[in-house]
This record gives structure tokens, C-alpha cells and sequence, in this order.
């Protein structure tokens, strides 16, 4: 059974952005998900398009969003509440939050 080590998230201040952004930027790509985060994810337009996948595209498509999700977990939890609620609550993709 694989362990999952929790990482410290930095939590992206006014006063500290800067230093704090390089923190969350390395972290995300540790945990291989900067990609995501610049270019976005590229989905299947419908169910027609995802259905003509491959298995092994499907298993990809999967993987890509597992890692969206988890760098969009990141983002979630390095920001206050009060710019989480305005800002990016709404946001459904790393690459939109």
C-alpha cells in the first residue's frame, strides 16, 4: 500500500504573494500537476467523442483529471476564505481557479 505524505500547503498572502506563488508552483509540480494548471485540460466534447476513445486514452483522460483535481485541491487550500468565497469558489478546473 502506497503512503501518501500530506504536503504543507503555503497559504498565498498579500504581504508574501510572491514568495509564497514560487512555494505553490514548485509544489504542484512535485506533484505533477503545472501543466494543468498553465494549459488547462483538454476533455472530450460529449459522450459520442468520448465513447470512440481508446482504453488506453480513456485511462489517460482519467489520470489528467485526477491530476486537475488534485492541483485544484492545492489552489483551494492555499487561499483565505474570504478570496476562496470570492475568487475562485466557482472554479471547477486548476486552470480557471
Amino acid at each position: 500500500m502506497k503512503h501518501m505524505i500530506q504536503p504543507q500547503i503555503p497559504r498565498l498572502t498579500k504581504t508574501d504573494y510572491g514568495n509564497k506563488s514560487i512555494q505553490m508552483k514548485v509544489l504542484l509540480v512535485l506533484q505533477d500537476c503545472w501543466d494543468v494548471v498553465v494549459k488547462g485540460n483538454i476533455e472530450p466534447k460529449n459522450t459520442i467523442e468520448e465513447a470512440a476513445l481508446t482504453n488506453e486514452e480513456k485511462r489517460a483522460l482519467r489520470y489528467a483529471l485526477k491530476r486537475d483535481q488534485r492541483a485544484l485541491y492545492y489552489i483551494f487550500q492555499a487561499v483565505d476564505k474570504s478570496n476562496f468565497e470570492k475568487k475562485i469558489a466557482k472554479a471547477t478546473t486548476a486552470k480557471q481557479a
